[in-house]
């Protein structure tokens, strides 16, 4: 699933070209992206409800039994804060297939990610560009540099929202020394992400129950 989501980063066109007409053109694409990223997420938990539906259940069990909400806590942390193509859904999956309440999984996850944007920022302040992290960010996401110069916090806010590694913009802001207190007032736009995607992953895989 993330494969696919990770795609939808925004970009935006160089020079001449950012015209009024051309940010419409980037937001037409943009939004544009995050439904199908939204379509893409009730699908694949439909899909895990009717096909991996007995094996998922089983691992998540597991999973929850031996590692408990520090578990999720802990997975959503790494998958939001670290600049690889991984996104927290696949988790709240599992521990909506675990039999979570709702409400946990929504606090839990919410709350690890909102920490995970502080963790990415401070990763990015720090060393990121010694690891070359920027440079990697360049080839792989094109535009998504200046995408981030231009908005800032608010560059933050956006990618919040959207099914896209979240830490792209963090490492990104903390790279770009965006201010700090900035930085995490956008990542609590992570808790109605949160809520919304959790709604859609309890939807398709109750649809997948038959």
């Amino acid at each position: 699933m993330s494969k696919g989501m990770e795609r939808a980063v925004p970009d935006l066109p160089t020079g001449s070209e950012e015209t009024a007409e051309g940010r419409y053109r980037v937001d037409a694409k943009l939004i544009g992206k995050a439904l199908i990223g939204l379509l893409g997420l009730l699908l694949f938990s439909y899909l895990c409800g009717v096909l991996l539906r007995d094996p998922i259940v089983i691992a998540s069990k597991w999973v929850f039994a031996k590692f408990g909400l520090y578990g999720l806590f802990g997975g959503v942390i790494v998958t939001d804060a670290s600049p690889l193509p991984m996104t927290n859904e696949p988790l709240m999956l599992l521990a909506v297939s675990a039999g979570i309440d709702p409400p946990t999984v929504f606090l839990t996850t919410g709350c690890a990610s909102v920490t995970a944007g502080f963790v990415g920022y401070t990763c990015g302040r720090l060393f990121g560009r010694a690891l070359g992290i920027g440079d990697w960010i360049h080839r792989k996401y094109p535009g998504f540099e200046r995408f981030m110069l231009r908005y800032g916090a608010y560059g933050v806010a956006i990618c919040a929202l959207l099914p896209i590694p979240f830490a792209l913009s963090t490492w990104s802001a903390g790279m770009a020394r965006v201010t700090l207190w900035k930085v995490m007032l956008a990542a609590l736009v992570r808790f109605p992400k949160t809520a919304f995607y959790l709604w859609l992953i309890i939807q398709g895989w109750g649809l997948g129950a038959g």
